[in-house]
């Protein structure tokens, strides 16, 4: 089980790795369209993702939840309920 802080600081080093920065600068708050990923960034992100929480997800979470923060939210309210520390 993954709690909410960890899951955010996943997605905020990978895509930091991705934009080649620290993880400090990304926020949580800021839409992944300001990324300006393409779908493969996408899609692989989303893929590793899933690997790592050890859960099925659809790659079109990343555009259904367009924030660090709400993914986070999602994921945590949809699959680790009990555990949203």
């Amino acid at each position: 089980m993954k709690t909410k802080d960890e899951i955010q600081r996943w997605l905020q080093e990978r895509i930091a790795h991705e934009l080649q920065t620290s993880p400090d600068t990304v926020s949580p708050d800021t839409l992944f369209t300001r990324y300006g990923f393409d779908s493969v960034v996408v899609i692989t992100l989303a893929v590793d993702l899933e690997a790592w929480l050890g859960v099925e997800l659809d790659p079109t979470v990343i555009w259904e939840y367009p924030t660090i923060r709400s993914l986070t939210d999602w994921i945590v309210d949809d699959f680790f309920p009990a555990h949203t520390a």
